[in-house]
C-alpha cells in the first residue's frame, strides 16, 4: 500500500521526537507501540512495525467467547491466525481466506468514553468472519456458513458484513427477538456476562441454519414466502372503488 509522500517533522535538533502526517484511516493505530527498523542501501527504508500483540489477543478472546456462546468448545479448534487473511485495515475486497483487520480489534479496544458508532462496524466484521469459521467447522458449507456469520453479526449489531442475504439477517432478527435480546450498544464485547445472555439466541440461529442445510426445500420455501411478504408490504394498499351515487 503506497501511501504517498510524508513529510518527517522534529521537535528540534536535540529532541528524538518527530512526527509523521498519515492517512485519516490509520488513526485506529494511534497511540500504537512500533517497531523502527531502517533498511540501508541504494533504496533506504524507514519500517515502522506495529505491535499488534494486543490485537491478535483481542481475536483470539472473541473467537473463545463466540465458540463457547455457540456450545462448540469440543468441536472447534483453537483460533488460528493463520486461517484468515489478516490485514491492518478492512479489505474492500477479498479472494482467499476470511478477512480480518488488526484496525477492527484495536477499535474494540478502546475505552468507552473513546468508542463511536464505527466500533460497532468493527465488531459486525469481526463477528461475521469468526461466527463464518466457526460454522464451516461445524460442518456448515460455505454459502450457509457465510450467512451464518452475517446473521450473528447482524443479530448482535444489527449491521451487516454482506455475507447473507436480507431474508437470512431477518431471521437471525427475528429470532433474537424471541430470545428478548435487543441489539448491541456500544458496550465491550469481552464480558462474559454478554456472551451469556446472547447464548440462547445464538444456538437458535445456529440450529436453523442447520436445519436448513439438512432440509433445502425448507429453506427456499421459508425464502420464498418471506420475499412474497416483503413484496406485499411494499407496494401500497390500493384504495377501494366507491359506487358512483346516481340520482334515483
Amino acid at each position: 500500500m503506497n501511501l504517498g509522500m510524508c513529510r518527517i517533522r522534529s521537535a528540534g535538533r536535540t529532541s528524538g521526537s518527530i512526527e509523521v502526517t498519515l492517512p485519516p484511516s490509520l488513526q485506529p493505530f494511534t497511540g500504537l507501540g512500533c517497531r523502527v527498523v531502517v533498511r540501508d542501501g541504494l533504496q533506504p527504508e524507514i519500517v515502522l512495525q506495529p505491535d499488534l500483540a494486543g490485537a491478535k489477543a483481542l481475536l483470539e478472546t472473541l473467537w473463545q467467547k463466540l465458540v463457547f456462546a455457540l456450545g462448540a468448545r469440543e468441536l472447534v479448534d483453537d483460533f488460528t491466525p493463520s486461517a484468515f487473511t489478516l490485514t491492518l485495515l478492512p479489505p474492500r475486497h477479498w479472494q482467499r481466506g476470511l478477512p480480518l483487520a488488526y484496525a477492527d480489534a484495536l477499535s474494540l479496544m478502546r475505552r468507552g468514553e473513546e468508542r463511536t458508532v464505527d466500533d460497532i462496524e468493527a465488531l459486525a466484521r469481526i463477528l461475521s468472519v469468526l461466527a463464518a469459521a466457526i460454522g464451516r467447522a461445524r460442518s456448515l458449507q460455505q454459502a450457509l456458513a457465510l450467512g451464518f456469520g452475517d446473521a450473528v453479526a447482524y443479530a448482535i449489531t444489527q449491521t451487516s458484513a454482506g455475507f447473507g442475504t436480507e431474508f437470512e439477517r431477518s431471521m437471525a432478527a427475528g429470532l433474537a427477538r424471541q430470545a428478548r435480546r435487543d441489539p448491541a450498544s456500544l458496550v465491550s464485547p469481552l464480558e462474559d456476562e454478554f456472551w451469556l445472555e446472547w447464548e440462547p439466541a445464538l444456538r437458535r440461529i445456529y440450529e436453523q441454519f442447520l436445519a436448513w442445510q439438512t432440509n433445502p426445500d425448507q429453506h427456499d420455501a421459508a425464502r420464498q414466502q418471506w420475499y412474497r411478504a416483503e413484496q406485499c408490504e411494499s407496494f401500497p394498499s390500493r384504495p377501494k372503488l366507491r359506487a358512483a351515487a346516481y340520482p334515483s
